[in-house]
This record gives C-alpha cells, sequence and structure tokens, in this order.
C-alpha cells in the first residue's frame, strides 16, 4: 500500500520519493536498514544478488549509500538507470575511485554504480589508428593491448592502474603532458552513453573526421557523470614514440622554475611537457631518487625542481635534450640532470601520481587555472597564503596555466572547542581572490568535510550556470545522476 506522509514521521518524505509501494516500518533507527535491504532486493531481482553489494566500505563525503551494484554490460545499466528514474534513486557512477572525492558534497547518494564490469577492448584498428573501449577499463590495461599495435591513446591519470577510462572522460582533467596533448576530450571521436531514463545512445562514430550534428562529446567529457552514465568511448591514437628522455633543473625559486620553463616551451627544443614544483615536493624525489638528488643538489635550503618532458625519434630527441639544457642553465639553473629510457619514463609516472600522494597528507589542496603568463605571479601570491602558520607546497604547469597547492595538515591536534573551518575558509577565499584577479578559477580539490558542505568546490556560479541547468534539467528531469555534486549544485 503506499505510504502516507505524516508529521510523526520525519524520514516519510525522503521515502516517498524511492519505494512508494512498499509498507514501511515505524519510523526509528530501524528504517534505514530496511531501506537498505529493499533497494538491494530490488537491484539483486534486476541484476542478480551476485552483482548487489553492500554500500558500507563506500562512503561518499560521510554519505554511506544503501548498495553498490556492479553490472556486467550495458543491458544491466539501462535497466538499474530506468528502475532508479522511476523510483526516484539517486545514482554516483564509479570508475576506479580515483577521484571519489572530486565534487561536492552530494545530496543524496542511494546507489553507487560501479562500472569495472565493463572492461573490454571492443575493437581496435591499428591502421586506422582508432580504438573503442568500455568505460570501465583502466588506463593501463587499454595501453598495454594498444601497445601491441605499435600504438597508444594520449590519455593522463594518476594510478593508471585504477583509473578507468570512463572515469577519465568524466573528470575532463588531463596531466603533465596537457600542453602537447590537451584534454581527454582532444582524442574522443565517439561516446556511448545510457541516458537517465534507460536508453542506450551514440554520438560521434569510429572515425576521426564526425560532422554530423552536435559534439556531445565534448557535453558529456567532462561533465562529472550528470548527464548520463558513459559505457564506451571511440579513440583517435598516435604511434608510440621510439625514445623518451626527461631533464631535471634545479632553481632557487619556483618563479625562476616556471619563467625558464615557459621560455623552454616557447623555444625549438620545446618539450612534451613542463612542470615546477617547490621544495616540499622536491624532497619527496629526494627520497624515492637520491642519486638524482645529489646530482641536483637538493638538500637543506630552498630549491625549486623543473620537469621537462620529450618524446620522438632517439636522434631528435637526443638533439632536444641538449638544446633545451643550454638553455636551462643560461635562465639560470644551478644543475641540470638528463635522464633517458625507461627512467624517463619513470620520472613521467612520478610527477602523474605525485599529486594524490601528497593529497594523503594535506588538509587543504586547491588547483587553481590562469593564463600561462600569468602563472608566475598567480603562484607567487598564493605561495604567501597561510593554513594553520604554514605556506602551501606547490606543482605549477608553466605551458597550460594550472597550480596545484598543497596545505600540511596541522602539526598539533587543535585544542577541544577550537573551530579549525574558519582558518580553512579563509584560505580558500584568499585563493580565489588571487585566481580571480587573474582572469582565472579556483577548484577546491580537498577539503575537511566541515568545510566542503559550506562551499561550492567548483568556484563561482558562471554567467552560463541558467544554461548548464536547463541541460541538466533535459538530459536528467529527476536529478539521479550525481544530485548536486557539479557546479552551482547541478
Amino acid at each position: 500500500m503506499p505510504i502516507q506522509s505524516t508529521p510523526a514521521c520525519r524520514h516519510s518524505r525522503s521515502i516517498w520519493h524511492r519505494t512508494v509501494f512498499l509498507e514501511l516500518p515505524p519510523c526509528d533507527s530501524s528504517r534505514s536498514n530496511y531501506l537498505e535491504s529493499t533497494l538491494s532486493d530490488q537491484l539483486a531481482r534486476i541484476l542478480g544478488g551476485s552483482t548487489v553489494l553492500p554500500g558500507h566500505g563506500h562512503e561518499i563525503d560521510g554519505i554511506t549509500p544503501q548498495a553498490v551494484v556492479r553490472p556486467v554490460d550495458r543491458l544491466q545499466i539501462s535497466e538499474v538507470l530506468r528502475w532508479a528514474s522511476s523510483e526516484h534513486v539517486s545514482l554516483l557512477p564509479r570508475g576506479g575511485g580515483t577521484r571519489t572525492g572530486l565534487g561536492n558534497v552530494p545530496r543524496t547518494a542511494d546507489v553507487v554504480l560501479d562500472l569495472g564490469g565493463l572492461d573490454k577492448l571492443v575493437d581496435y584498428q591499428p591502421a586506422d589508428m582508432t580504438a573503442i573501449v568500455e568505460a570501465g577499463m583502466t588506463l593501463t590495461s587499454l595501453q598495454e593491448q594498444l601497445a601491441l599495435g605499435g600504438e597508444f591513446v594520449p590519455l593522463e591519470a594518476a594510478i593508471p592502474g585504477r583509473s578507468t577510462v570512463g572515469g577519465i572522460l568524466s573528470v575532463g582533467s588531463g596531466g603533465p603532458l596537457s600542453h602537447a596533448y590537451g584534454l581527454p576530450r582532444e582524442w574522443l571521436i565517439g561516446i556511448g552513453v545510457v541516458t537517465p531514463q534507460g536508453v542506450a545512445t551514440k554520438a560521434g562514430g569510429n572515425v576521426v573526421k564526425n560532422v554530423t550534428g552536435y559534439d556531445l562529446n565534448k557535453l558529456y567529457a567532462g561533465s562529472l557523470g550528470t548527464l548520463g552514465v558513459i559505457v564506451e568511448a571511440s579513440f583517435k591514437l598516435l604511434p608510440i614514440n621510439t625514445h623518451d628522455g626527461t631533464l631535471l633543473a634545479s632553481f632557487p625559486s619556483l618563479a625562476d622554475s616556471i619563467a625558464a620553463c615557459r621560455k623552454l616551451l616557447h623555444s625549438p627544443a620545446a618539450p612534451m611537457g613542463c612542470h615546477s614544483v617547490t621544495t616540499g615536493v622536491s624532497r619527496q624525489l629526494q627520497d624515492s631518487l637520491q642519486a638524482a638528488s645529489q646530482d641536483l643538489g637538493l638538500g637543506e635550503e630552498e630549491t625549486s625542481l623543473s620537469f621537462a618532458f620529450f618524446s620522438g625519434r632517439a636522434r631528435a630527441t637526443g638533439r632536444r635534450l641538449e638544446e633545451a639544457t643550454a638553455l636551462l642553465l643560461a635562465e639560470g639553473a644551478t644543475a641540470v640532470q638528463r635522464i633517458e629510457g625507461i627512467a624517463a619514463k619513470s620520472m613521467l609516472r612520478w610527477v602523474t601520481d605525485i599529486p594524490s600522494e601528497i593529497s594523503n597528507s594535506s588538509a587543504l589542496v586547491i588547483k587553481i587555472s590562469v593564463q600561462s603568463r600569468s602563472a608566475a605571479r598567480a603562484s607567487a601570491e598564493c605561495g604567501d597564503v597561510l593554513l594553520f602558520g604554514e605556506k602551501p607546497d606547490q606543482m605549477a604547469d608553466p605551458g597550460f596555466g594550472s597550480i596545484r597547492l598543497f596545505w600540511p595538515e596541522q602539526s598539533e591536534s587543535p585544542a577541544r572547542g577550537v573551530d579549525t573551518s574558519q582558518p580553512v575558509l579563509d584560505a580558500v577565499q584568499k585563493t580565489r581572490q588571487i585566481a580571480h584577479r587573474y582572469e582565472g578559477s579556483a577548484v577546491v580539490e580537498q577539503c575537511p568535510l566541515p568545510v566542503k558542505r559550506q562551499i561550492d568546490v567548483w568556484g563561482d556560479a558562471p554567467d552560463s550556470l541558467a544554461i548548464m541547468r536547463s541541460i541538466k534539467d533535459r538530459f536528467d528531469p529527476r536529478g539521479i545522476l550525481n544530485p548536486g555534486r557539479f557546479l552551482g549544485g547541478i
């Protein structure tokens, strides 16, 4: 029989949306357990019991989902979405779980939709340099299979053994080689999506030149799973380069490092990408590469490191490495170390992964994006923003104009009753003011949960927010996909 909404039960309104055909027990602590079992039972009937797991251990911003489902094909995904839409059950799509904390606190988190079961390479055509892959395939697995044909897809992600293709596309962010490769959407030529209504649809195609209709590929890429569930993607590929090289250069300051990297990126020896890091990040390298640390003179004094990444034919790469070394020394580098081959690949992997490692011991992580010409000035100002008396460590991409700021956790536990949220809020506000002065933006990638509940992690709402809301309402009228997690609470 239908649930009757009564003032005596404070939970009745939220339950009404989801399971209106059920007779619920009294409004007490057993109600949530009852609802959890009910949702799990319904999902088990749709998918089979082996694909439905309890939500405990899969918390998202302090919210425990009532169930985790792991469909094995697109038909099952369609069935789950049709059911969720009809019952107003919120779904949070998930790939490898490496960026689960990105985004605002969800309004509701009923069911986690784990896409790890869709992990196949659907089609690979080496001669056409294209590939079709399911969204749950990890980046490492995809690159290994493409390497058999001498090719790769220019996607970057921390922890590639866990990061999935669908997750990378949904987040839409790049990596250390973004200057050369751009963002993931640049390589996307087709996409398969299941709509919130459970309808499977495709956009683009399997060839590089697709000119029919709106570019829905780029609409879905970077939408954080709010418009549909990505189940498949088609990519254009590149041949694997035969030789990799990396230059490590030490500078007296981060500003010097950024300035030198910008000049290098615009020189004939232009690398694939550059990164500049502060002393705190450099010492992470000191711990992992003692030989490099000694050659670069990494000690207790303030030292910034620049990483310049090169790839191509062996002779051409070697020549560019020599030219780049001379330029960096002329621009004030105190030492330059040349690394080639497998060791260079390892260094690129380290630079890609280190933000995730540093974040684990950070109280606050903010990524600002400004015009590249303003990166040095913005970095210097952000470096003076204190949190608990500490300046942030920084990783800057001078070519792409992005800077990550990592403030360490408090060295001592705060006294009882002391509010630690306000200092974090102040640091966020100051950083955003700096980014805005340089006509940029600031995204809070990590912060304490009490702070996260008070802010929009994506920043101020743009003038286009009304249009974005209308798109969300058109694609997901019942708001079941990642509700509230995107910009402006979309």
